[in-house]
């Protein structure tokens, strides 16, 4: 395995070939947290309050892009488990040993999957707006019809799908707001404000055009891998799992958080009613403090006990 870097990211070179796009951002020294994206993509670029948030959380914020999103290689068959053996290598080539994994959406099923697989090197997780197995997320109880159709098709007609995408991928880039409206139009009425902002719209048009770089294939692929099973059972996630969501989620409606609570056996709860989809961009600071508190208050007093104690000067009178 061998890393590599780009103008737009780092690679890692995997055993059977493939390449792991990812990006780093925030003190190399701070606790390492992988983010495992929503089903649009993590933006190559991290926003202005992102480096700010982790600097200040003394965070080391690791966001690698799944098969066949970005500039990560596809990788045919696979499945959500597969997906903590790449986190596992990736660990290894940035000489991480033990980390917390946080998982946004879709990536709430990665998030836990690499905590089900490798319990000895996962700290904590933290799902906000995570999606659980009990329905497919075009089968959710509740789910209103305009976001049930398309996400119907989807399933039912996956090639359709990428030819269609692909041919609106050229007007996407062109008219990037499109994108933002789209988001915005699944958004709760508390989060509109924090949408409309000019910073807002560019992260979220810039991501789906960063995972879509190769063609719109690659969020296919993944919406028929987090739409299955998921080849572990989620009682097993013995490390400790916040949740967070929103009451007013749309998309990922409530009770997946509500069934993932009753099922992980080491689980915080948090959920604000009047927040919906888009919860973590107003949260990710208190969430990240919330699952590397303990360990940055121990690597304190560590370094404290570590250091020797300076010598005072007493002055004669």
């Amino acid at each position: 395995m061998a890393l590599e870097q780009t103008d737009r990211c780092e690679r890692l070179l995997l055993s059977d070939g493939r390449r792991l796009a990812f990006t780093q951002v925030g003190p190399t020294d701070g606790l390492p947290v992988i983010y495992c994206h929503g089903a649009i993509g993590t933006p190559v670029e991290a926003t202005v309050d992102l480096r700010r948030i982790v600097h200040r959380a003394g965070v080391r914020y690791i966001a690698p892009s799944r098969p066949g999103v970005g500039e990560s290689d596809r990788q045919p068959g696979r499945t959500i488990v597969d997906f903590a053996a790449d986190m596992a290598a990736l660990a290894d080539a940035l000489g991480l040993h033990r980390f917390s994994v946080l998982g946004v959406s879709a990536g709430a099923p990665y998030a836990l999957a690499v905590a089900h697989q490798l319990p000895d090197r996962v700290r904590r997780v933290a799902l906000c707006s995570g999606l659980a197995p009990f329905a497919p997320p075009h089968r959710t109880p509740g789910l209103r019809r305009r976001i049930r159709l398309p996400l119907w098709a989807l399933a039912s007609a996956p090639g359709v799908a990428r030819a269609c995408g692909d041919l609106l991928l050229p007007l996407a880039a062109l008219h990037p707001r499109l994108i933002s409206r789209v988001i915005a139009a699944h958004a709760a009425p508390a989060e509109q404000d924090r949408l409309a902002q000019p910073e807002e719209r560019r992260s979220a048009a810039q991501s789906f055009l960063d995972a879509t770089s190769a063609g719109v294939g690659g969020l296919v692929d993944d919406f028929l891998v987090y739409s299955g099973q998921w080849g572990f059972n989620p009682a097993e996630v013995a490390c400790e799992v916040h949740l967070w969501h929103g009451g007013n989620d749309l998309l990922v409606p409530v009770e997946h958080a509500l069934q993932l609570a009753a099922t992980l056996p080491d689980c915080r709860v948090f959920i604000d009613p009047d927040e919906g989809h888009h919860f973590f961009r107003a949260s990710i600071e208190q969430i990240l403090k919330t699952i590397t508190t303990d360990e940055l208050a121990a690597s304190r007093v560590s370094a404290m006990a570590a250091s020797p104690i300076p010598a005072v000067r007493v002055s004669a009178p």
